[in-house]
């Protein structure tokens, strides 16, 4: 009898046992992906058109392929790249993908962005109103300036208005260099700063350095 009772208790202990396990475990956390809206349906031969339309040249279409950002893209004869998404979610991740290029390779242009599609280009700034697109800066550009970088007076003006680095980029080409500092070795930004300095301690000494 006393077998019995214990065996029992053995029985009782181990079903209790594996009841708490149960209540105590975890439910598994529940995924959730962010939604993307549908695409607009735009394909690339009405994006020519579009484009075309809108002052650019582009009679044949050059496909390209092996896209991870782009559902389809294309190639102009002006130097064109059009390119079409399934989603805004999809363009936007290309447009974040241009941006990060530019840490690698800077190259500042204008892009046309539209609902689903981009249209990529040195020319195509201008063509953004008329294609009902937005016209957007990728990198940033070297700053324009009205001073005549090959006097004196005009570094000394030029200097009262931009950062140091500014400057520098806005003279490289004057000797020669990439207005890209990216670009530049050492050696050419020491001459960028001795040829600067030369025209402070000529025209403006309080800049000089």
């Amino acid at each position: 009898m006393g077998k019995r009772i214990i065996a029992a208790a053995v029985v009782l202990l181990a079903l209790t046992g594996c009841a708490s396990t149960a209540v105590e475990a975890e439910p598994k956390p529940t995924v959730t992906f962010p939604e993307v809206e549908e695409s607009t349906g735009t394909t690339l031969t009405e994006l020519r058109d579009l484009y075309v339309a809108s002052g650019g040249d582009c009679d044949t279409l050059r496909p390209r392929t092996g896209s991870r950002v782009a559902e389809e893209a294309a190639d102009c004869e002006d130097g064109a790249l059009l390119t079409i998404y399934e989603s805004e979610a999809q363009r936007d991740g290309a447009i974040r993908v241009l941006e990060g290029i530019q840490e690698i390779t800077p190259s500042p242009h204008v892009i046309v962005v539209g609902p689903d599609w981009i249209v990529n280009g040195s020319h195509v700034e201008g063509l953004a109103d008329a294609m009902g697109g937005v016209a957007q800066q990728i990198g940033t550009p070297v700053p324009e300036v009205e001073f005549d970088l090959t006097t004196d007076a005009g570094i000394c003006a030029a200097d009262a208005e931009l950062t140091n680095l500014e400057l520098n980029d806005v003279l490289a080409p004057v000797l020669g260099y990439p207005a890209d500092r990216d670009q530049r070795t050492f050696e050419q930004d020491e001459a960028i700063r001795a040829y600067k300095n030369a025209a402070f301690q000529r025209e403006c000494p309080e800049r000089a350095f």
